[in-house]
Formats: structure tokens, sequence, C-alpha cells
């Protein structure tokens, strides 16, 4: 047992350096995407409350707050807790900013270019799957709108981000836990991203997401976790990169309408 133990470790720290080089990085960045072709509409509504918070600077997160100031950076500087960290990097905080329409926009596509300043090439925390899950999702969904008023040279930059980060996302799925979850952020990222980048992309993650969801999604609806809130937040996922896929003009694997049905009446009841 000792020895398995030994090898699946050495064998999870052989992939976790081998996503850091440079060598797989360029590998993420091809083909790269054309720009940015639907704009995905997430069921979770935006809080414009928390919006104007960040607007003046002030990101608070599981409990903490951040004093960044108007137009300041929270990713120079330290956080006040791992937890505080996760949550900011997921970029759930964009939905808040985009409630605010074209002035939460643009502060949103600022902050956006801010964080890959500095953690857009590699990060092992930022890029941890944990993390990356949401935020592929997060930027999937606002890509389109914080790119509003961006300049052709960084709308180009975000898309290919997002292509960058679906890629690593599907190619770090080790385990079942997640994968359903991980596999539909990163088929939104290929719906969201026009071209032959996002067709690819779409497909490998589609395909992937239909072998994941017999063993997320059980026969009675329920998440194979057992916790209404993940089959709440999956069914989410779901709905939202099916209608990005009726956009794209692609189509859906029947195992996810199958698991949309189910999911649907185990979360009425």
């Amino acid at each position: 047992v000792s020895a398995l133990a030994l090898a699946v470790g050495l064998r999870r720290q052989a992939q976790r350096e081998w996503r850091g080089t440079p060598l797989h990085r360029w590998m993420l960045a091809r083909p790269r995407p054309d720009g940015l072709a639907t704009s995905p509409v997430d069921p979770r509504p935006g809080r414009p409350e928390n919006g104007r918070r960040l607007m003046v600077g002030d990101f608070t997160f599981a409990g903490a707050t951040l004093h960044a100031g108007a137009k300041g950076d929270p990713w120079d500087r330290p956080n006040p807790s791992r937890r505080f960290a996760v949550a900011l990097h997921r970029f759930d905080w964009l939905r808040d900013l985009l409630a605010l329409g074209d002035s939460g926009a643009a502060e949103g596509l600022r902050l956006t270019l801010a964080w890959r300043r500095i953690f857009g090439r590699w990060n092992g925390f930022s890029w941890d799957p944990d993390i990356l899950e949401r935020r592929v999702f997060n930027l999937a969904c606002g890509a389109k709108a914080i790119c509003a008023r961006a300049s052709d040279a960084e709308e180009a930059l975000i898309a290919l981000d997002l292509a960058r980060q679906a890629r690593h996302l599907l190619s770090a799925i080790d385990s079942p836990a997640r994968a359903a979850e991980r596999s539909a952020s990163a088929a939104l990222a290929g719906a969201v991203l026009s071209g032959e980048a996002g067709e690819k992309l779409a497909e490998r993650a589609l395909e992937r997401l239909a072998r994941a969801l017999p063993a997320t999604v059980l026969p009675d609806g329920g998440h194979a976790s057992r916790s209404p809130q993940a089959a709440l937040s999956l069914l989410l996922d779901l709905q939202t990169l099916d209608a990005a896929l009726v956009q794209r003009g692609m189509s859906a694997p029947e195992e996810m309408m199958r698991a949309i049905d189910r999911l649907t009446g185990a979360v009425r009841f």
C-alpha cells in the first residue's frame, strides 16, 4: 500500500512539474482562437451592492476584506487568508461587477488584464483545478461583456487566456470527483471561443462530460456527493452550457440532456 501511495504521489508531482514547463504552456496556446463568439448567461444573479464595493476597491470574501482603493490592484499584495485568495482567483465577483452595466464591465476588464500580467502565464496556486474550474466558467460568461470596450489586442489576449486555461483544466482532470463540473466549464469556454480552437475544445470537453455525468448524476437525480448544493450548482452550469451550445449551433450530448432532466426533478423535490 505504501509503495502504491508513493507511486501515485510521484506521478502527481511529475504532472505538476510538467504543467509548469514552457513546452506545456506552448501547447496550451495552440491553436489560437479567432475571438469571442457567444455570451452565455449565468442564471446566478449578480449582486450590484457587491459590485459597488468592488468599484471603490473593497474586496470582501470569506469573512475578510482587502482595501485596495479605487482602481487598486488586489493581485500584487498579500491576501488576508487562503480562503479569501481562492474566492478572489475564482472570479465569482465578475458577475457582481457586470450587474452594474458598462462601468462594472470596464472595471472587470481592468482587473482581468491586471490578473493576467501576474498570473496569466502560470502559477501553481491560481491554476489549481479547484480554482481554475470556476474561473474558466466565470470568465467564459463575462468575456464578451468585459471586452465590449476592449481593444482588438486586449480581446485577443483574453480569448487566448480563456482557451489556455480551459485546455489546462481538461488536462488536469485526474479523478472523477469533479470531472463533470470541470468538463462543463471547459465546454462552455469552447462554445464561447470562435473558430477551430473553440470547436475542438468544445468537442473534447463534451466527450469528457458525457463520460463523467453517469457517475456524477445518479438515476434519482441526486449528485454523487449527495449535496443538494452541488446538484443545484451543476444544474445551473449545464443549463448555461446548453444555451451557449444552442447559440453556436452545436449539439449537446444525450447524456447531458438526461442529466439536466434528472437534476431538475431532484432540485425541485
